[in-house]
């Protein structure tokens, strides 16, 4: 009975948390709700992203997420997103996968498992991601975490799988219908030649041999882009540009 009445409970939660997003109006009132919901279910952290590319367009793209700061800087400065194992594995899977069945989806290089147990150092022990697909589109991914290591029930993955799904579709009509999670910096097209370059590890001498331009023009360009969002590292200016889709995760590798 005290079964059946905490999963009514968790029925009447999702129940709310789909009201909740109905009524968000901007992808930043999504980004509470689903912070929110995530951690009412007892998880720390979440990630919604959907990688279009966005150089060539930024309608569509999504990049919503409340992992540890650090842990992002790591991602990009590292490169870990070009072995990322979680990402291999989902994309292996039809509906998603709890984290400690990766090594049952994939042969984990020693890379990755180093990855594994880097993401681990920054409190993301377990979680569950699951791929969004939608025909013609490149693949979302939903992801709730947390600093827990203990195996997630089956109540928990099927409510990452709802929140997950219910949170891309909210998400996809208020892309639709112009709505941005934060104001955007304007950057030039040259500005984001440039950090798309610098996130792939380049120097300004080599940005420069590519694009065609001098060190010292590449360094202002990077620095402007820098200065217009008030940053002081690279790695959070790539994120930030990220963020507001100047670049795409894809444009990275």
């Amino acid at each position: 009975m005290a079964t059946k009445i905490k999963d009514c409970g968790r029925l009447s939660d999702l129940a709310e948390f789909t009201d909740a997003c109905a009524r968000a109006e901007t992808l930043e009132d999504l980004h509470r709700v689903i912070d929110a919901a995530i951690r009412q279910f007892g998880f720390q952290w979440f990630a919604l992203i959907h990688n279009v590319d966005l150089q060539r367009g930024a309608d569509g793209a999504l990049f919503l997420t409340t992992y540890p700061a650090s842990w992002l800087e790591e991602v990009l400065e590292e490169r870990h997103y070009l072995e990322d194992p979680i990402h291999a594995a989902c994309a292996r899977t039809p509906s998603g996968l709890a984290w400690d069945r990766v090594g049952d989806i994939i042969d984990l290089t020693p890379r990755q498992g180093d990855i594994l147990a880097r993401a681990r150092d920054h409190h993301l022990a377990s979680g569950y991601s699951m791929p969004i697909r939608t025909p013609g589109e490149a693949e979302a991914i939903f992801t709730a975490a947390r600093a827990s290591d203990a195996a997630l029930e089956p109540a928990d993955v099927l409510l990452v799988r709802l929140l997950g799904s219910v949170a891309f579709d909210r998400a996809r009509e208020l892309v639709d219908d112009g709505s941005r999670p934060l104001a955007c910096v304007a950057l030039s097209p040259r500005q984001i030649e440039c950090l798309a370059l610098v996130a792939q590890g380049k120097s300004d001498w080599e940005i420069g041999q590519i694009l065609g331009l001098s060190r010292d023009t590449v360094h202002e360009y990077v620095e402007a882009a820098r200065r217009r969002y008030g940053v002081r590292r690279r790695t959070q200016l790539v994120l930030r540009a990220v963020r507001d889709g100047h670049l795409n995760m894809d444009a990275l590798l």
